[in-house]
């Protein structure tokens, strides 16, 4: 599992598509992130959310079908909040030792997780 930290300033959580009786659980889209730069949509499944010396992180990573093609998936971790209006709005974590500790502690979670199922 790899992590990463998305370069783009900010983003805001736009609509899911609709379900068709057809989806699999594992090929829904939970969110899509929209970039208030340049508008480009990113389709991710948010995996984790929790909050760590007062600020909320959201764990998420890139949907894409499965065609067997996939490498290992790449988790990406940004801080989020609500802003003014009540939409949940979400930013790159740039410091490198601020993401190290986050995901540290999302590890430790995910991990504690597994061993309690």
């Amino acid at each position: 599992m790899s992590r990463s930290s998305r370069k783009t300033d900010r983003y805001r959580r736009g609509r899911a598509p609709q379900r068709t009786s057809r989806d699999r659980v594992e090929d829904q889209v939970l969110a899509i992130l929209v970039d208030e730069r340049n508008g480009r949509e990113y389709y991710v499944s948010i995996i984790d959310v929790f909050t760590l010396d007062g600020t909320t992180y959201s764990v998420m990573y890139n949907y894409e079908p499965d065609d067997g093609s996939r490498s290992d998936p790449e988790i990406v971790i940004m801080r989020s909040w609500r802003d003014k209006t009540g939409e949940q709005a979400f930013a790159s974590i740039t410091n490198k030792k601020e993401l190290d500790r986050v995901f540290d502690f999302f590890f430790e979670r995910y991990t504690d997780s597994i061993i309690r199922s």
